[in-house]
Parts: C-alpha cells; sequence; structure tokens
C-alpha cells in the first residue's frame, strides 16, 4: 500500500494558516493581559482605599498622615503609605502596581521610598477648602485620593499603563480611587469630575494643576514641586 505524505504545498499552507492564526491571537492575547492587569490595579487602588478607612476608624475619621484633631503629623506620601504598613492593613507587595515592576519593603518598621510603591494620594499640605479636609472618611463620590501617578514624558506626563515608547505626549490612563470607595480606570486625567466637600471646583487638573485652588495627586514627598507642578518618579 502506497503511503500518502504532504506536499509541499500542503504543509506551506498549513504553516500559513497557523501563521495567521497566530497573528490574530497574540493582538487579541496581549489586549486581554492589558485588561486584567488594569483590573487588578484598579482592586489594589481599591483595597487601599479600605485600608485608609479601617485607620480611620482609631483615628477619629482621618486618614495616615492626620493626627486625631485633624493636625498633620507629616505629609510626605512615604509616611503615610508606611503608616499603613506598619499597621497590617496590607502587605508591601499590594502598593506596587501589577504594570512595573519595583521591590516591595520588607523592613520592620517599614522604610519605604518610591521604589516601593506605585500610586499617588491627594496633597493635604497647603490644600485649600475642603481639599485639605477630604483626607478622610468623608464617602464623596466625586473626591479623588488615591490614583495612578504621572510620570514624566518630555512635554507631558503618561502613566505606568502608556506604551513605553511615547514621549513628548500627554498619554496618561490609570485608575482612580474616589473616598466613597469606587474606583474608575480613565483613558485621560482631563476629564475627571471632582467635587471636594462644598466646593463649587469641578474637573480639578489632577497631576499639573496651574493654581492653588485645583486639586493635586502627589507622588513622592510632601508635593511641592518645581515648574508646572507635575510631580513625576
Amino acid at each position: 500500500m502506497k503511503k500518502r505524505a504532504f506536499t509541499l504545498i500542503e504543509l506551506l499552507v498549513v504553516i500559513s494558516i497557523i501563521a495567521l492564526l497566530i497573528g490574530i491571537l497574540l493582538p487579541a492575547l496581549g489586549a486581554a493581559r492589558r485588561t486584567a492587569r488594569q483590573m487588578q490595579n484598579s482592586t489594589q487602588i481599591r483595597g487601599i482605599h479600605s485600608g485608609l478607612v479601617l485607620f480611620s476608624q482609631g483615628n477619629n475619621t482621618y486618614y495616615p498622615g492626620v493626627n486625631t484633631t485633624g493636625g498633620f503629623k507629616t505629609t510626605d506620601v512615604e509616611f503615610r503609605f508606611q503608616e499603613l504598613l506598619d499597621d497590617n492593613y496590607f502587605t508591601g507587595e499590594y502598593i506596587i502596581s501589577p504594570s512595573e515592576t519595583k521591590t516591595a519593603s520588607t523592613t520592620t518598621p517599614q522604610t519605604i521610598s518610591t521604589a516601593n510603591y506605585s500610586y499617588a494620594v491627594l496633597q493635604i499640605l497647603g490644600a485649600s477648602g475642603n481639599r485639605g479636609n477630604e483626607w478622610r472618611d468623608t464617602s464623596n463620590s466625586e473626591a479623588v485620593v488615591l490614583s495612578d501617578r504621572a510620570k514624566d514624558n518630555g512635554t507631558g506626563i503618561k502613566s505606568v499603563h502608556t506604551n513605553p515608547s511615547s514621549t513628548n505626549v500627554n498619554e496618561w490612563r490609570g485608575s482612580v480611587g474616589f473616598n466613597d470607595n469606587h474606583v474608575t480606570f480613565e483613558a485621560t486625567h482631563n476629564n475627571i469630575t471632582t467635587q471636594y466637600g462644598d466646593d463649587t471646583t469641578n474637573n480639578d487638573d489632577l497631576f499639573a494643576h496651574s493654581s492653588d485652588s485645583d486639586a493635586l495627586m502627589i507622588y513622592s514627598g510632601s508635593g511641592t514641586a518645581e515648574g508646572t507642578n507635575v510631580v513625576v518618579d
């Protein structure tokens, strides 16, 4: 009985079909992975906010960095995360975005720097009106208190979710956590509706504010920034 083998043309057709399927599936798999990371990122921001709320229950409704009478201990981002870590509200890995690689702090008590966390928090030093008072458990659905940080992008900003090759353009996208514990993933920071307390100012420029009337998300230190006031790593 004569055995029938694949012809060269048939083999090339099969290889072409496989290559075509790979070309179709790989982008879809990449998009699925990005979506999964974004969902995990939003979950972590929601979990950090839950830690803030739990902390506030024993601190007269105030979040870390503020004492029971509303006075500042320190406004540094690092100290505020350290208080939560020292009290075991979550582990060091939890404040690192799934979209980047950083080293979790394992010291006791915690001593962290920007090498150990990914997220920005609301500026409270010198914040005008109700913005400074929003760093506490208020259940405000339009007050952003946590977010993905802004990264320097030449003449603009981006986030850890932005294409790494993007330069000199504003392509920030990321998760923002509001004080009522809901989290959204935004395609840009320019269209986020905000209202702090009874203030009437909406749509604060959260990463590059032009005046002291804007709310500002800061990534390191106390938020005192040079030039455009973009706080970056």
